[in-house]
């Protein structure tokens, strides 16, 4: 995501912004909570993840209002860093808002279970607003996967767009086989399998991960064409949406199995 900050000099009528970097205010998730920016200047707030609450998340800002703006693009911008220092370089990404809307955020590969984010909002004028922040529909994170049981359906979700928004699962092998992905979803998904807890080495792409499309199915035969996965192995799944932008991702509900091919 590239880095965009937005700075005016010029200044308009008094307003009144919240919290600041140092003090931002603190949300609390799924709770709206009344808030006010002043003309080209930011609000500060913070909140955290519950211990289950690995996946992307939601802003809406709603009951907005906004005078001597000086855009007529955009309202506010909100930006979401994983540090207090609201440094650019913790900065996970932004969206802008002109009426009221939900933006989506679940960066490369979501937020975190039991961590403190820190939000800025900036005002192209003086702006009154209620915002929540609250759980998204995907599902897992780099850091907390859903576990999968071979054999076994799993209810999931997955809400977001090409590049964040992804559902993390993983699942370990009993024995050295070929294991096949089901999946009922209607909209057109993703998969990728991985070999390591960081999601970053493929376990042979051209073998293991899928084509994008509805109704998902894929046989993970390991490095080869046939060798299969390796017995009491843990492996990384992660599915991922193919909306192309942050304001057109959705939900897509799906049922998923991994099951072994010799059972």
């Amino acid at each position: 995501m590239i880095s965009c900050s937005v700075e005016v000099e010029e200044s308009e009528s008094s307003g009144s912004s919240d919290g600041s970097a140092d003090s931002p205010v603190e949300l609390t998730v799924g709770t709206s909570k009344s808030g006010t920016v002043a003309y080209a200047d930011n609000s500060f707030y913070k909140f955290t993840t519950s211990s289950t609450g690995a996946g992307n998340y939601k802003l809406v800002v709603d009951s907005l209002s906004i005078t001597d703006s000086w855009s007529s693009s955009s309202s506010v911008i909100a930006y979401i860093y994983s540090d207090s220092s609201y440094s650019n370089s913790y900065m996970l990404e932004y969206d802008s808002c002109l009426a009221s809307c939900t933006m989506v955020f679940g960066y490369e590969d979501n937020l975190h279970a039991s961590t403190t984010y820190y939000l800025k909002i900036y005002g192209y004028g003086n702006a009154a607003y209620s915002i929540t922040v609250s759980e998204g529909g995907s599902e897992g994170s780099t850091t907390d996967p859903v576990e999968l049981t071979i054999g076994t359906a799993h209810s999931g979700t997955v809400e977001g767009y090409y590049w964040g928004g992804q559902s993390y699962y993983k699942f370990t092998t009993s024995g050295t086989d070929n294991y096949t992905l089901i999946m009922n979803n209607s909209a057109s998904l993703d998969c990728y399998l991985y070999s390591d807890s960081g999601f970053t080495s493929y376990v042979s792409s051209y073998y293991n991960n899928c084509s994008a499309g509805a109704n998902l199915t894929k046989t993970f035969t390991g490095t080869s064409s046939s060798g299969g996965l390796t017995a009491n192995t843990t492996y990384f799944l992660k599915i991922g949406p193919q909306a192309s932008t942050i304001s057109e991702a959705t939900t897509t509900t799906y049922n998923i199995t991994v099951s072994a091919e010799g059972n």
